[in-house]
């Protein structure tokens, strides 16, 4: 079944343009834990960091892991993906649950499925941070504003001086060069 992607108050997303001003960036310091918002048919934007924020994915190889753990996890029907980009210590996505999925459950399950896979759990180490952080996506502006944040979070960076440069993101499914690593649901609206 092929549901419309749609924000709270039940209107559908319209198509990403490339315009419009990045939300700034959240500074995260201690806090309680956080409470998530989980209601159907919603839409997120995902960030989740590498244990103490170190540098684990910063070969191709992991990136590429990540991303197609994102395309499986979409494949088999538990989200909707919009958008991503794997940076070297944090990964961003805009997704919507389907099929009765709660956001906090595929995360908890994505995050142990990939730390299980990856190569520091040879050595005991953890891939992730605990938790996540979401924010649900409002409006089509907001998703369009998020979308261009995520992509050109590589070029903030000092990594690349444009975001189409970059690999390991969404940004080549936009601009349908060639380039995607995986399918992503850039058709709902």
């Amino acid at each position: 079944m092929n549901r419309a992607m749609t924000v709270p108050g039940g209107s559908p997303l319209s198509h990403y343009a490339r315009r419009g001003a990045c939300p700034a960036a959240r500074i995260r310091g201690p806090m309680a834990p956080r409470k998530h918002y989980e209601e159907e048919g919603v839409v997120y934007h995902v960030t989740t960091r590498t244990l103490a924020q170190e540098f684990h994915l910063a070969s191709a190889s992991e990136k590429k892991r990540i991303i197609c753990e994102l395309g499986r996890w979409r494949t088999k029907g538990h989200w909707k993906l919009c958008g991503f980009v794997v940076m070297d210590n944090h990964l961003h996505a805009v997704v919507q649950p389907v099929n009765g999925n709660r956001l906090g459950d595929i995360m908890r399950k994505f995050k142990t499925w990939t730390s299980r896979r990856n190569i520091l759990k040879q050595t005991g180490q953890a891939l992730w941070e605990e938790g996540y952080d979401d924010n649900v996506i409002q409006s089509c502006e907001e998703l369009r504003n998020v979308l261009e944040y995520m992509h050109n979070n590589p070029v903030r960076a000092g990594m690349v001086t444009r975001a189409d440069q970059y690999p390991w993101s969404s940004v080549h499914n936009y601009l349908a060069n060639g380039r995607e690593i995986i399918e992503i649901d850039v058709d709902w609206w």
